[in-house]
């Protein structure tokens, strides 16, 4: 009786272990990553907008015009990164801009 109750032990802790090695979690990606098909975008690092700021609006497209090689694309916006990092620029998701825009502002005191 006692091996019997030990194959049906064994039997059942071989069951429960190969269901938990067939069901790995899928993997998730960082928060702070964009989906490869997202559309990238640059958000000032102190957090101000070009939009109502001619000055700025006009140094963003100098800086731009300087760092990135082939406008048009996330593969492009991405070889551009560190040029426009070292010019105050960081490079977003679009759906997380206004976010960190704003974000950006408030560690900067705006």
């Amino acid at each position: 009786m006692n091996h019997l109750n030990s194959a049906v032990v064994a039997v059942l802790a071989a069951i429960t272990l190969a269901g938990c090695v067939s069901s790995r979690p899928a993997p998730v990606a960082p928060s702070n990553v964009a989906p490869v098909s997202e559309a990238l975008t640059w958000v000032r690092k102190d957090g101000q907008s070009g939009r109502a700021n001619p000055a700025l609006a006009d140094q963003f497209a100098a800086d731009r015009a300087t760092c990135v090689q082939a406008p048009g694309d996330n593969a492009a916006l991405r070889a551009a990164e560190a040029c426009m990092g070292q010019r105050g620029y960081a490079l977003v998701p679009a759906s997380q801009a206004a976010a960190r825009a704003a974000e950006y502002r408030r560690m900067a005191g705006y």
